[in-house]
Parts: C-alpha cells; sequence; structure tokens
C-alpha cells in the first residue's frame, strides 16, 4: 500500500503542476483507497490515526486545488486567502475532532458490522465532501 501512497503523491504534484482539477480529486481518492486497502489487509482494529489521515486528505485536496487556482490571473479579494486557509484548517480540524469522538464512542460499544458498516459510511462521505469541495472552488479565485 505504501507504493499506492507514493504514487497517489505522484499524482497529485502532477495534477498541480499540469493544472487539472479532476487529477487532484482522482489522486486525492486513489490515497484515500490505497489507505483504506491499508487498513482492510492489515486486519487489525480501528485505526487511532484515520481522523488525522482523513483531515491530511481534506487539506491536501484543498491546497492543491487552491496552487491550481492561484496560477490562473485573476482579481482576488485581499482577505481571501486568509480567510480560505483558516477555513480549509477549521474543516480539517472540525473533521479530525469528529472522528476522534466517534472512535471514542465506538470503543465504548462492542463493534461489529455495525461498527463496519459505520465506518464505510463515513468513509464515502468524507469522500463525496472531498469531491464536493474540490467542485466549489471551480471558477473562483
Amino acid at each position: 500500500m505504501t507504493a499506492t501512497a507514493v504514487v497517489a503523491a505522484a499524482a497529485l504534484a502532477a495534477a498541480v503542476l499540469a493544472r487539472w482539477e479532476s487529477g487532484v480529486v482522482a489522486a486525492t481518492a486513489l490515497a484515500a483507497a490505497a489507505y483504506a486497502a491499508g487498513l482492510g489487509l492489515g486486519g487489525g482494529g480501528l485505526d487511532g490515526w484515520a481522523p488525522l489521515v482523513a483531515a491530511a486528505l481534506v487539506v491536501s485536496a484543498e491546497l492543491g486545488q487552491w496552487a491550481i487556482e492561484r496560477a490562473r490571473p485573476a482579481l482576488v479579494d485581499a482577505g481571501i486567502e486568509g480567510r480560505r486557509a483558516a477555513a480549509i484548517a477549521a474543516v480539517a480540524l472540525t473533521g479530525a475532532g469528529a472522528g476522534w469522538v466517534l472512535l471514542l464512542a465506538s470503543n465504548a460499544g462492542s463493534g461489529g458490522i455495525t461498527l463496519t458498516v459505520a465506518g464505510l459510511a463515513a468513509a464515502a462521505a468524507a469522500m463525496l465532501l472531498v469531491a464536493r469541495l474540490a467542485r466549489g472552488h471551480r471558477g473562483q479565485g
């Protein structure tokens, strides 16, 4: 899975250099898939770092998109950069915090199939969020 993660990082860099917005989404999805496959093949229990990994995926997708947008000539509101950076940090930190709260709550129960289904739903929701955020920034400077 490490090789796939390296490929995902290289794909993200290539997408940014090529100014290819869909490539940023695809590279982020590949990185998430590599992480999920690593968890599935590892056969271990819950990964306490999962919320941090999810936050890193959101931040990498947002920063990749932002880099593409900055390469385009456009008039930009003077304060937008600071607000955008704060929004990205807030989304990542809030998501990671919520993830850790859910992990703590899941450790209180027995887990099983219910927890697995909830985890898969949360992963799917995270990927939808990343895709929506990437699409939402198109055309904005």
